[in-house]
């Protein structure tokens, strides 16, 4: 259903617009006229003699196309993942006026000619595309493909929602493969920025790599420090330009918590047991590892490397 209703929405935007709207072109003498629309149906009468009359218990699936004054073709239906179904036993849908005519004159297998003024489209400050312009009327040809029976269009819609659905998994599943692709890249692009730019020019060459990412430099190695014990850090940290953003050293208040059970960092849990209780050390941090995408307030921004400097008490 929610299938239905948008492109219905599209449908009725196409048309109501053209209601009461003066057209310049001349009337042939098959056109008619009904609430200001033109229209002139294409189908010979003897390919119509046997054709299933259009009422309010149908359900048709029609298809459309729209030209520029230019014969430039706009939008097509044909193009376009779902069809366009029309039920007609619904009273809003039946006040359509392009619904009004098929129900007046048309019938299943019907192709008609309609003519939109531009003009009433694009009112009330619209944007108007250049390749539109003032005064010119939008043709839009129209075929009545098929009814469908109750139990038809109900399959019908079920299986356009299946495949919505499967199509927007497949699109989610693609996302979130493009996004860990470019999460992938952006943390390769930090690691390979550390060792091959900054360690070269802050002249740094004693650092170790874990698997993870993590880089670090141990100045005085400490006693092993085991999962869940309570540990006191002081620390100075700062980003790769060296802007500081927070020092226990400054504020002479070291922090205290549990190691490994998540509480800090991630670079945090797995660095600082490295450098071990008593030890000093120097952790390089990707932001993957630190505050990844969201950052964390501040001057430390999405995606930032981080410098901390620490000194694992006793």
């Amino acid at each position: 259903m929610f299938l239905y209703r948008f492109i219905l929405i599209i449908l009725i935007t196409c048309v109501s617009f053209s209601v009461n709207a003066q057209h310049k072109n001349k009337k042939n003498k098959d056109e008619k006229e009904f609430k200001g629309i033109r229209y002139q149906l294409q189908t010979k009468k003897k390919e119509r003699k046997n054709a299933l009359s259009i009422t309010d218990s149908s359900i048709v699936e029609l298809s459309m196309k729209i030209f520029n004054s230019e014969d430039s073709l706009l939008r097509s239906t044909e193009d376009e993942d779902y069809p366009l179904i029309l039920d007609l036993r619904d009273s809003t849908t039946r006040q359509i006026p392009i619904v009004e005519i098929m129900m007046n004159d048309g019938k299943i297998g019907d192709s008609l000619t309609l003519f939109i003024h531009s003009d009433s489209v694009f009112q009330n400050g619209q944007i108007r595309p250049i390749f539109i312009p003032e005064g010119s009327s939008l043709r839009h040809e129209i075929k009545i493909l098929k009814n469908y029976s109750a139990p038809k269009y109900a399959a019908k819609l079920e299986a356009m929602q299946k495949a919505y659905m499967e199509e927007m998994a497949k699109k989610q599943q693609e996302q979130q493969k493009q996004q860990a692709m470019d999460a992938k890249s952006k943390i390769q692009n930090q690691i390979d920025y550390l060792e091959n730019t900054y360690f070269v020019e802050k002249g740094i060459t004693n650092f170790k790599k874990t698997e993870s990412g993590l880089y670090y430099v141990i100045d005085e190695q400490g006693a092993p420090i085991e999962k869940g014990q309570t540990i006191k850090v002081h620390y100075e940290g700062t980003l790769l330009s060296g802007e500081k953003f927070e020092s226990s050293f400054d504020r002479g208040n070291p922090i205290e918590f549990p190691i490994g059970v998540g509480q800090v960092i991630q670079g945090w849990d797995e660095g600082i047991p490295l450098i071990g209780k008593g030890g000093k050390g120097t952790l390089y941090i990707p932001s993957h590892l630190g505050y990844g995408e969201r950052g964390a307030g501040g001057i430390i921004k999405p995606n930032s490397t981080l410098v901390f400097r620490v000194e694992v008490l006793d």
